[in-house]
């Protein structure tokens, strides 16, 4: 669906020509006169999927998105743009770096597929992303519920609706905007010091009986440079970045032609060195009304991206977790200006290290994109009433990865070898739509009628190729042909994939005040086998606009009333994937067979095709309310749904028997609920001041239903350096809960150790000592702790996301705060394990100034345990609550003040305004998790291990209109 601005003469407003904004959570507040709204309220016009509707007649969850000061921030994407900003979006960015993109899901995750939203920008359907510059944005629409089934396999995670800026009739505008600012990480870590870490490491050897295995590292006699601070690690690898970003847009246009060009260049430089993105962007929108009966036109766009980001996941080599290791009496270069390796004579005594500044500033992973659309269009008036609109749109996405390894020498973690990986991803994608409208009205009945006809189709293409060994590692010779080694590792791929679709709906509506819609889509897809590739979805929605009944006029308070609910079939193709349905050939380079058995190349199948195999489905239903008051100054919009997500994608083992190893199958139940509210509140002080306050607030619930032939499954691809995998699947909880043993406090004396037995008398934790984790059995169990006494810890999804944002203009001024933030979701932290844990990993890393407060007789009021070489109590290699740290925040996602200069200062010249403005983003953050940042994202199910921290910024703006 798209949604568009559209012109609505409105006699009661003088006659006056408004700009009406598309579907909203709550009514648009206009500037007109105070009273002219106490009359009647203005019934808006939206383009929704493929047609047009009045706003009272929509009967579908539709969210819009507040854009209020959006040209003053400076923002990376669409996902950004929406956070906070529409009840049910939830948006969780995946960490500060620079080439990130947050996360973006609607209304839950659909199932342990997961679910995307799908993009709709201007009509045109993308996969994935697409690459918007914020500043072209007109209006964002999402929706929500089941009206979302009008596109069918890929509607389940709801459709994201984009409309870009259009020109307007009048003389040729030029706006001008230009930001400078810099970032700032807004939270650092502490390590110890050198003397505090020596101390440190030489009493956990001592608690731990273990002195005389000392290394000399740490034993300040024999070692006393070890003592001496020469780098904050962390303090180094962080920095002030800049951004800078420069919008141009012109627009115009006469009766029978409009156009709007927008430009954009964005640089930014993280807050972590070596680490940059950049992107220019390039836009054309034009109609032409041709004849009376054609209107044609066009969308295009021209987008170029490219950075360099650094890898802060890993709990072995990320840039975070080095920093906060590495030995704080090491300089960062040698004297001759070489990086610093660990001194020689004590290295094995600190152990595989490597300097985060090399590691840092030697990354270099550039991925230059490119992506084109060109999107032509034309409108045809048949008859009456009749219209038959062609629209068209080819996407290129062409985009290189080039990553050049280089070698590690410095005492440490040595790596003495190179490599280059160089990658290209080729996308294109052609859309055609041909769609036919039809409306008529007998008496009071109002009938809107649409069939359409659509057909997308894919193909992605693209190699990988590796050399290693390049005897040079300068710049100019990183090419596959210069390395030594001849044998280079080289792959490539083509998938092509289709879709054609029918599509149908009735609107109907008697006098306004009774409302039903009921569409169809009927899905074919190349992507699964011939008696599976359709399928049919289809919405029923109705409303009852209570206010216009007779009985609600005499209630002067309320200006509107409007009750809603819709049920129906949805689909998740972006669950499956082409190996799924035919299963890739595994290659194995010695295979003995023949004649003359010998080593031969043979390919065979690994898994198990499934000719059954269709794509997911979701059910859902909304019950919604809209209301105005007082004049249509106050709106809410409320709404109860409940989304049940069917026939996921499960590969599931095979038994040992089988020729086959494994194999895709269609199962399992998850359902996601909760409720939505959105409020918005408009007021005109006095003709120089007027201000609006606008709230929104998501509850969701998830819960696995159903597995395939299983209770439980254990993901142990997000754990903690191998050792903590705290994340599972259970049916009856929350997707990707937690698990582990609930802790009870710290053992204070042996004497509570010794008394510390189950129900048969046998002691639970027989070789704990004073200052070790209590680790509580589950109820009913005996014996030893073990993973069956695991519990339930909680779920990194939150039980409640809000937004809260206020406007104020006064005289010149304009004011706007934005807050968002997340209540009730646990988030574990893997990085303690890593900070607090003296020689537990294996390794004598430096740790975090927390472990200062560990247990001692003396030091009894404390969650850390006791200091101990080597953790031989378990304390940190057990899966347990001491990891999991509430996630809540509140955030004040940017503060924007402007002030537009008076005209009477630049009236010789010819502008139309002059606006100055101060914008900051993530000015604070309030919350209890004790890590870099509680917002860790979700690709790793809330496991932090030293995620890129988000930057706080501070930026100066200036607009200009010509």
């Amino acid at each position: 669906m798209n949604v568009f601005k559209i012109p609505v003469s409105v006699t009661y407003f003088t006659g006056r020509v408004l700009l009406i904004g598309a579907i909203s959570a709550s009514p648009m507040f206009l500037a007109q006169k105070k009273d002219s709204l106490k009359e009647k309220s203005i019934d808006e016009i939206v383009v929704v999927g493929y047609g047009t509707q009045k706003k009272s007649k929509v009967s579908g969850a539709v969210s819009e998105a507040s854009l209020d000061k959006l040209t003053s921030r400076s923002l990376s994407g669409v996902g950004e743009v929406l956070q906070g900003k529409a009840p049910g979006v939830t948006v969780v960015n995946e960490g500060g770096d620079p080439n990130g993109a947050p996360k973006v899901n609607i209304r839950g995750l659909g199932g342990i597929n997961g679910e995307t939203p799908l993009y709709v920008v201007d009509g045109v359907v993308f996969n994935g992303t697409p690459s918007i510059n914020p500043n072209d944005i007109q209006d964002i629409s999402v929706l929500k519920d089941a009206s979302a089934a009008i596109y069918g396999a890929r509607s389940s995670g709801g459709v994201i609706l984009i409309t870009t800026k259009r020109g307007k009739k009048g003389n040729l505008t030029v706006d001008f905007d230009v930001k400078y600012g810099v970032n700032e990480a807004w939270r650092l870590k502490e390590s110890l010091n050198a003397a505090e870490f020596q101390d440190v490491m030489y009493k956990a050897y001592e608690n731990a009986g273990k002195l005389g295995s000392l290394p000399i590292a740490f034993n300040p006699n024999q070692y006393p440079d070890g003592r001496i601070t020469r780098t904050d690690w962390m303090k180094e690898i962080f920095r002030t970045g800049t951004i800078q970003e420069y919008n141009v847009n012109l627009s115009g246009g006469s009766e029978k032609s409009r156009y709007f060009v927008g430009m954009n260049h964005r640089s930014l430089e993280g807050i972590l060195l070596n680490t940059q993105a950049k992107r220019y962007n390039f836009r054309v929108n034009s109609e032409h009304k041709v004849k009376d009966w054609l209107t044609i036109g066009e969308n295009m766009y021209y987008n170029y991206s490219d950075g360099n980001t650094a890898d802060t996941k890993s709990g072995y080599t990320g840039a975070l977790v080095a920093a906060m290791y590495y030995p704080p009496n090491v300089p960062v270069y040698t004297p001759s200006g070489a990086f610093s390796g660990l001194p020689i004579d004590v290295a094995g005594g600190y152990g595989d290290m490597i300097n985060p500044v090399a590691y840092l500033q030697r990354i270099s992973i550039r991925n230059p994109t490119h992506e084109i659309l060109i999107n032509p269009y034309a409108e045809i008036t048949l008859a009456k009433n009749l219209k038959f609109r062609s629209n068209f749109s080819q996407t290129f996405k062409l985009g290189t990865v080039k990553n050049f390894t280089y070698r590690v020498l410095e005492v440490g973690k040595i790596f003495d070898t190179n490599n280059l990986e160089y990658q290209s991803n080729n996308s294109s994608t052609a859309l055609a739509e041909q769609l036919l409208t039809y409306k008529i009205t007998a008496g009071q009945h109002n009938f809107d009628f649409l069939g359409g006809f659509t057909f997308q189709k894919t193909i992605d293409d693209g190699f990988v190729a590796k050399s290693y060994d390049f005897r040079s590692e300068a710049e100019v010779f990183q090419h596959l042909q210069n390395a030594a080694d001849t044998n280079k590792d080289v792959s490539s791929y083509r998938f092509k994939q289709s879709l054609v679709s029918y599509l149908a709906r009735v609107n109907y509506d008697y006098a306004g005040k009774y409302i039903v819609s009921v569409l169809g889509r009927r899905d074919g897809s190349s992507l699964v086998a011939k008696q599976n590739r359709f399928a049919n979805y289809y919405a029923v929605s109705g409303a009852w606009v209570v206010s216009k009944e007779n009985f609600m006029q005499d209630i002067s308070w309320l200006s509107s009333l409007k009750l809603r609910g819709s049920y129906g079939i949805l689909g998740n193709l972006g669950g499956i994937s082409p190996q799924a349905v035919n299963p890739l050939m595994t290659r194995d380079n010695n295979v003995i067979f023949g004649q003359d058995p010998s080593q031969n190349i043979a390919y065979y199948a690994t898994t198990r095709p499934n000719p059954d195999l269709k794509w997911g489905k979701s059910e859902q239903t909304n019950f919604g309310v809209d209301a105005s008051f007082l004049h249509n100054s106050l709106s809410l919009q409320f709404d109860y749904f409940v989304k049940n997500s069917k026939d996921q994608i499960f590969n599931v083992s095979l038994p040992s028997t089988a020729t086959y190893n494994n194999q895709y199958v269609n199962a399992g139940l998850f359902q996601d609920k909760g409720y939505e509210l959105g409020i918005n509140y408009n007021k005109v002080v006095s003709g120089d001041f007027t201000f609006s306050v606008g709230a929104t607030m998501s509850q969701l619930k998830n819960t696995v239903k159903q597995l395939a032939n299983v209770d439980e499954i254990f993901i142990n691809d997000n754990g903690v350096r191998g050792v903590l995998k705290p994340t599972r699947v259970k049916v009856g909880d929350p997707l990707y809960s937690f698990y582990g043993y609930k802790t009870g406090g710290i053992f204070q004396t042996q004497e509570e150790i010794n008394n510390y037995k189950d129900a048969n008398g046998n002691l639970i934790q027989p070789n704990a000592k004073p200052g070790d984790i209590k680790f509580l059995k589950k109820e009913g169990n005996t014996g030893v702790l073990n993973n069956n006494d695991f519990v339930n810890l909680g779920s990194p999804y939150p039980k409640f996301s809000y937004g809260f944002s206020y406007n104020m203009t006064w005289k010149n001024f304009d004011l706007n705060l934005f807050f968002q933030g997340v209540y009730g979701n646990k988030i574990f932290n893997g990085m303690k394990f890593i900070s607090l844990n003296p020689g537990g990993t294996g390794q004598n890393y430096n740790m975090d100034r927390d472990i200062l407060n560990a247990w001692t007789p003396q030091n009894t009021n404390t969650d850390i345990p006791r200091l101990v070489h080597g953790d031989p109590s378990g304390n940190y290699s057990k899966v347990s609550d001491f990891y999991v740290e509430d996630g809540s925040y509140l955030r004040l996602k940017n503060l924007t003040i402007g002030y537009s200069l008076p005209k009477e200062l630049y009236s010789r010249l010819d502008v139309n305004k002059v606006r100055v403005y101060v914008t900051s983003n993530n000015l604070f953050t309030i919350t209890k998790y004790t890590g870099f940042d509680p917002e860790v994202g979700m690709n790793s199910y809330g496991v932090d291990t030293g995620r890129y921290p988000q930057a706080r910024s501070f930026i100066f703006g200036v607009e200009i209109g010509l």
